[in-house]
């Protein structure tokens, strides 16, 4: 048989008035013990902190952003002279600076542009020796042939030698076929390696050949032989050395050929 559940009574018996007047559970007393007022005043405590930490960042970083105007409203007259001369100072080398490195730079282009007429100029002048040099070996040989008694001679044959032609001779038939009849004494490499020789050139390497200085060449037939295997450089007219080699060789060959 169930029981009804206790409900407190209104009679003014000694039970019902035990009843009313029951301490609450222990379990509760040992809970709100636990929650003390100190504690509570401690969490208070750490949000303050923290409020004040953010308060005192924000003011530090306005307070950078308003230093610099700030600094300057609290320097004294001499100071603030102090201070704009010293941007002055700072403003006029900076300035200096600039003028250095302009001047500088306007130098080197001077000098540049110096060394490239240098270069210019030397080329011209190693062209310029060379031509005389070259007309200097003509005058020797031809002083050699007209003393023709001299011992010290060649015997060998020279009646059709190189000296039938001067240089001019030699530029004029060469470049017979071309417009460009300026000799020049360049020499360039092609693609594939050959040496590329221009009239001038031409005439240095074949009055340096040895069957040359032996007296056999003869400059007229080289010239025939050479005028119509000119090359274009892009500069104008130029022989290959081979060419040249085999002309000369060729040359001297026929005239053997001829002797014989």
């Amino acid at each position: 048989m169930a029981m009804p559940p206790l409900t407190p009574s209104n009679s003014h018996s000694a039970a019902s008035e035990d009843f009313n007047t029951t301490s609450p559970p222990t379990l509760l007393n040992g809970v709100s013990s636990q929650i003390k007022p100190h504690s509570l005043d401690a969490l208070a405590v750490n949000a303050d902190a923290n409020a004040d930490e953010s308060l005192k960042a924000q003011a530090f970083a306005q307070s950078r952003r308003g230093q610099s105007n700030s600094d300057d409203e609290d320097l004294t007259p001499a100071q603030s002279r102090r201070k704009a001369q010293n941007r002055a100072a700072q403003r006029a080398f900076r300035e200096r600076k600039e003028r250095h490195v302009k001047d500088l730079e306007q130098r080197l282009a001077n000098l540049e542009s110096s060394q490239q007429m240098a270069v210019a100029e030397n080329e011209r002048l190693k062209q310029d020796l060379q031509k005389i040099s070259t007309e200097n070996e003509i005058l020797r040989a031809t002083s050699g042939l007209q003393g023709g008694g001299n011992s010290s001679l060649s015997p060998e044959p020279t009646t059709t030698g190189p000296m039938q032609y001067n240089p001019t001779d030699f530029y004029s038939n060469v470049l017979s076929n071309h417009a460009n009849k300026t000799p020049s004494h360049r020499i360039v490499t092609s693609d594939d390696g050959e040496r590329l020789l221009a009239a001038g050139a031409t005439w240095d390497l074949i009055i340096s050949h040895d069957l040359y200085k032996r007296g056999l060449v003869d400059i007229g037939d080289v010239s025939e032989r050479l005028k119509n295997q000119a090359k274009c450089d892009g500069q104008g007219p130029v022989f290959s050395e081979r060419a040249i080699n085999e002309a000369i060789e060729s040359s001297v060959a026929s005239g053997s050929d001829e002797l014989l």
